[in-house]
């Protein structure tokens, strides 16, 4: 039960810190190298944030493989397939600074993939130019999470696990705290000078989905909202092509593209290899969302698997060589009585990550609200419509170090805010209630109804009937609330309530969106304009309702206009 007073877990410090991922712990070791006392609060078990679940591995333009390789054909890469409406400012600074975070993490001790003669392996990924994957089998996410929790420690940083936070605390429009629960359900009231959101995103608005149940249920997005933070490209919600269907209690777990990276290939039930009429030229590494719609295409036309999927076969490559490389699959498939080295995998598309999320200013990563940041994947405008595979965790890097760098000159100069007692007893109240609310329609259920809805309706393929029907059953969700029960169930019950904004969202900006691009695709609207809708989407609250507006794509800087011009010739073929 709640403590009667949250005054009594009162927690000061300079800046919180929401998130115990990667994004998280990297702004803040910076932070604390920086002088900075930060505390970090994590909704998952200590070490065990989402972004272990990350496979395949982490991009940077090091030229290992493929000397050729530079940091500005990797920002076209980037900008090309997020189909050119990325934040170019953002998209050159992960691309620039994405080496330094590799070295950086070699420092710490991290044990990627080498070469026989010492060299950083770099692996195929969809839709690059070039070989610039950096990865640890396919467990990198993992790595890098043992790698900076280690360094956390050193530092002495605190944090704090298994914390939901449920409201950021205000003052004169400033973010000045935030109220959440622990694990027993006691309140906690956190005082800071500055708040950072690092909460992942919300690709569990899906039933489908490479997310596990507990997390990136778009809590971190509804925080923003309600604070007054603007979203943007919520429509672009990236599916990846290669999620298991079977057996059913392991459907949507990711099969990374470290395995299509490897040399993968797709296969129908047809045993034709399919992709030739999709991308002929890249076939299974096009990106991400060309083969998430090929793959729902093939099975569509009836060319699917028993378990509606297609086969991803990797059973040409050396057995040695795929335990070394991609040993998460390969026992994450043992476990399940299948050899991979011998036996095809049964695979389709599965919600994966968002492109977009809360917008951010790409100098200093504030969010129009005063004393409140965010970086990661909450965050919009680094990825545009479409993800490249690889990116993430160079960005959740590379932008944690300069966030830290950028608050801890900020907050150098301010005073501890003073928390306003009558706020913390309103929410107090309301979560006590909540707490107390022991009877009424199932949570859980009642999450898992939300999370179908939205894979009928504004999955890979959507259209205005579907959209409209998903927005219909929201409304009448966002009454049905009430009468959910929470108790101990509290965290499903708040998961469901954030889930609602993230989902409003999604089908609003997809509705307005009369088009298809990237990972946005239209059935009514199957074209992609430019003309029209070359557009960012953001969404804001407004007298208590979501309002939606377009705004103008940046011009791309003119270091990068040539290199998109031109045309690479893929090297795919040395996988063959």
């Amino acid at each position: 039960m709640a403590r009667s007073r949250a005054q009594d877990a009162l927690k000061q410090t300079d800046v919180l810190i929401i998130g115990a991922g990667g994004a998280g712990l990297r702004a803040a070791i910076e932070l604390h190298d920086n002088g900075i006392n930060v505390l970090i609060v994590g909704k998952s078990k200590r070490k065990d944030a989402h972004t272990v679940m990350a496979a395949g591995g982490i991009n940077a333009a090091l030229g290992t493989m493929d000397p050729e390789d530079n940091w500005r054909i990797h920002a076209a890469d980037t900008l090309r397939e997020g189909q050119m409406i990325n934040d170019p400012e953002l998209v050159m600074g992960l691309c620039k600074n994405a080496p330094s975070a590799i070295k950086e993490l070699e420092k710490w001790g991290i044990q990627f993939h080498r070469e026989p003669d010492g060299r950083l392996t770099q692996r195929f990924f969809g839709a690059h130019t070039y070989r610039r994957t950096c990865f640890y089998g396919d467990e990198t996410g993992k790595e890098i999470i043992r790698v900076l929790n280690k360094e956390v420690e050193a530092r002495k940083i605190p944090m704090l696990s298994e914390m939901y936070i449920t409201c950021l605390l205000k003052k004169n429009k400033r973010v000045i705290g935030a109220l959440g629960i622990d694990a027993n359900n006691d309140l906690c009231v956190f005082a800071a000078k500055a708040v950072v959101l690092a909460t992942g995103g919300h690709s569990r608005c899906y039933s489908m989905s490479t997310s596990r149940f507990f997390e990136n249920t778009g809590d971190g997005i509804a925080l923003g909202f309600e604070a007054g933070a603007t979203l943007m490209d919520m429509e672009m919600v990236q599916f990846h092509p290669t999620g298991m269907v079977w057996p059913k209690n392991m459907e949507g777990t990711l099969v990374s593209e470290a395995v299509r990276g490897e040399g993968g290939k797709l296969f129908n039930a047809k045993n034709e290899r399919f992709m030739k009429h999709y991308d002929p030229e890249r076939m299974e590494l096009g990106p991400r969302d060309k083969v998430a719609r090929a793959v729902i295409a093939e099975i569509l036309a009836g060319r699917g698997t028993r378990h509606n999927g297609v086969w991803l076969d990797i059973t040409h490559r050396p057995a040695s060589y795929l335990k070394a490389r991609l040993f998460g699959v390969y026992e994450r498939y043992k476990k399940l009585g299948i050899d991979i080295t011998k036996e095809r995998m049964e695979v389709a598309p599965t919600a994966h990550y968002s492109m977009g999320g809360i917008r951010v200013n790409p100098k200093n990563f504030s969010t129009g609200v005063p004393g409140l940041f965010a970086i990661g994947e909450i965050t919009g405008g680094v990825h545009g419509g479409n993800r490249l595979g690889g990116n993430s965790l160079a960005e959740i890097l590379v932008y944690g170090r300069l966030i830290g760098k950028v608050i801890a000159n900020t907050v150098k100069k301010q005073k501890q805010p003073q928390l306003a007692k009558e706020g913390i007893n309103l929410h107090q109240q309301e979560i006590v209630g909540l707490l107390a609310k022991n009877k009424g329609k199932n949570p859980v259920e009642f999450k898992k109804s939300i999370q179908h809805m939205m894979w009928e309706n504004a999955g890979v393929f959507r259209d205005i009937k579907r959209l409209n029907k998903g927005l219909t059953f929201l409304t009448r969700a966002r009454k049905d609330l009430e009468k959910v029960r929470a108790g101990k169930d509290v965290r499903e019950y708040l998961d469901s309530r954030a889930l609602l904004v993230a989902c409003e969202a999604i089908l609003r900006s997809a509705l307005m969106r009369k088009e298809s691009r990237a990972a946005h695709f239209r059935t009514d609207y199957p074209k992609r304009n430019d003309a029209v809708w070359k557009v960012n989407i953001v969404c804001k609250k407004v007298n208590r309702q979501m309002k939606l507006a377009k705004v103008r794509i940046k011009p791309v800087p003119k270091a990068l206009r040539a290199i998109l011009q031109k045309k690479f010739k893929p090297i795919h073929h040395l996988l063959e």
